[in-house]
């Protein structure tokens, strides 16, 4: 990504409903692995650390990140190991780890079948993996070439990606469905318009639309947990190495 693009999620990722609610939903779904105490985990493409910290409380964190930018930020908002690397052959950490996550990552590499399967090779035998991706070749915005977005996904696409990288796909969903309506909205709007300077991680005007937005797309962490969203701007997959 480009090197503003770093220093904008370092100045909103605590703070914007999308950052906030992805989080939640994360940790929602991390909670429910059963993962061993002091669990050993790897975040993969951990950008200025909007995830390191939610992470914290269930093990022992490594990040791994290209930017140096958002590398020595990542290490300051949360004192755990960052190192340089990249996907697929550059990574410079061992495993193995008992959960690996690379949120909004995988869309970002030229070789997405290879970079997941040096995830799983990083991998416990049994430890498992959660992704999210970006959904929808339609939804292809400005926002996607800004952050150098190699493709958007549709799920089957992607499970059958992560299959053939040989994890086991035990839950796989859209996401970000409540707001998607709204979101498709504007960002139809804004092709129309021709409004390319207005990145869509933009902070709302107003707090209390920041604070509803958040809870709106958090909430979906309560349905996840029973069955998967028939739509959604993303996807989110938990995998597990056999």
């Amino acid at each position: 990504m480009e090197p503003q693009t770093y220093r904008r999620m370092a100045e909103i990722q605590e703070k914007h409903w999308w950052y906030e609610g992805r989080r939640k939903i994360l940790a929602s779904m991390i909670s429910g692995l059963g993962l061993p105490a002091r669990a050993d985990i790897l975040e993969v493409g951990c950008g200025p650390g909007a995830n390191l910290n939610m992470l914290k409380p269930f093990g022992m964190v490594t990040g791994v990140e290209p930017d140096d930018f958002a590398i020595i930020h990542a290490r300051n908002v949360s004192g755990c190991r960052v190192e340089k690397g990249i996907l697929p052959d550059g990574l410079m950490v061992r495993g193995p780890f008992d959960l690996i996550g690379a949120f909004d990552v995988i869309e970002h590499v030229d070789e997405d079948l290879e970079s997941l399967k040096t995830i799983k090779d990083l991998l416990r035998t049994g430890g498992h993996a959660v992704f999210t991706v970006p959904a929808y070749p339609f939804l292809w915005s400005q926002h996607d070439v800004v952050n150098h977005h190699k493709r958007r996904y549709v799920l089957p696409q992607f499970r059958e990606l992560l299959a053939s990288a040989g994890f086991d796909v035990t839950f796989i969903s859209y996401y970000n469905t409540l707001l998607f309506p709204l979101i498709v909205a504007v960002r139809m709007l804004k092709k129309i318009l021709k409004m390319k300077d207005v990145p869509d991680e933009t902070m709302p005007r107003l707090p209390f639309v920041n604070v509803a937005l958040a809870e709106v797309f958090a909430f979906e962490r309560h349905i996840l947990k029973y069955k998967p969203m028939p739509f959604g701007v993303s996807i989110i997959a938990v995998c597990r190495k056999p």
